[in-house]
């Protein structure tokens, strides 16, 4: 079987690379005169990118978590992936998630059967694939693949898919998912309380006239009173010197108990959840702050918290 799945996905990279050979040149006149959502060569590439670029990464993904290391016993779910599928499957026992929600979503698909975590919900989902440009939900970052392709067990099963999930189910790689989800947690978490000061500093500025706009930021009383509008080319100049609220830098050293707590507690959190080091974490908390802040901060880190 893996032969056969081997060959095929041989024949969607030299596709692919085919493909984005074609794409290379944005300045083709033919791709550019002629692009219409009707037809035409772009569309044709463009369609085609999607689905081999799909085609490829699918198998490598399927190929890497259904394959043991040599001599190695069936593995079970990892914490972390347990952890999930009991907070967001509440009612379901997480030792029966595989036969009552993977196995059945796996046997109603004809392409593919995807668990993933969502990186717009923050949550696990489980999801088909009828083909590699099928619908999916938007966001869903796949720690889980399952093929259910016919080339995938008919040779060896026949029709009866049910057996042949049942084989995959003791041949998941769980330490591959358990990575996986470890990468997409770590920087979903990143991405939720970390915001780049120019974005901020460029969004807060264009809705400073409107108070009921949300973007994860703090509230509006912890920013500083609006600037007043400036209608000279200095306005850049003028924003530039302004303290960022959340970079407590040395322009404005206030450092507080609470202040280092929660910065004990996202070090912690996050070199738990990543592969990063502490000493990493901690660079990159501390970025941007106070030298009061860093050495109070390194303190604490080096005795723990009260």
């Amino acid at each position: 079987m893996f032969e056969n799945h081997w060959k095929l996905y041989e024949g969607y990279v030299l596709k692919l690379n085919e493909t984005m050979k074609q794409l290379s040149n944005p300045y083709d006149p033919e791709l550019v005169r002629k692009a219409s959502p009707a037809s035409g060569k772009l569309r044709e590439l463009e369609t085609a990118k999607s689905f081999l670029n799909n085609a490829v990464l699918l198998h490598e993904l399927f190929f890497e978590n259904v394959i043991l290391p040599d001599n190695s016993a069936p593995m079970a779910p990892g914490p972390q992936t347990m952890s999930l599928i009991q907070r967001d499957f509440p009612h379901v026992k997480a030792s029966d998630f595989w036969d009552t929600i993977i196995k059945p979503t796996s046997k109603a698909a004809r392409g593919w059967c995807i668990v993933g975590v969502n990186m717009l919900q923050s949550n696990m989902d489980v999801a088909m694939l009828d083909s590699h440009e099928g619908i999916i939900p938007l966001g869903l970052y796949p720690v889980l693949i399952i093929d259910m392709y016919e080339h995938s067990y008919s040779e060896q099963y026949g029709i009866d898919r049910g057996t042949y999930l049942d084989h995959l189910k003791r041949s998941i790689n769980w330490s591959i998912v358990e990575h996986r989800l470890a990468t997409v947690m770590s920087a979903s978490e990143m991405m939720r309380i970390s915001i780049p000061e120019e974005a901020e500093e460029y969004i807060r500025q264009q809705f400073t006239d409107k108070s009921d706009i949300e973007f994860g930021f703090p509230d509006e009383d912890d920013f500083p009173d609006p600037q007043p509008e400036s209608t000279g080319l200095d306005h850049r100049n003028e924003l530039s010197i302004q303290p960022n609220p959340r970079a407590h830098s040395a322009v404005e050293d206030k450092v507080t108990k609470a202040d280092l707590e929660d910065a004990y507690n996202q070090i912690t959190h996050l070199s738990r959840v990543s592969f990063s080091s502490t000493d990493d974490m901690f660079d990159k908390v501390v970025r941007g702050r106070s030298p009061r802040f860093r050495d109070e901060l390194w303190a604490m880190m080096q005795e723990g918290p009260e």
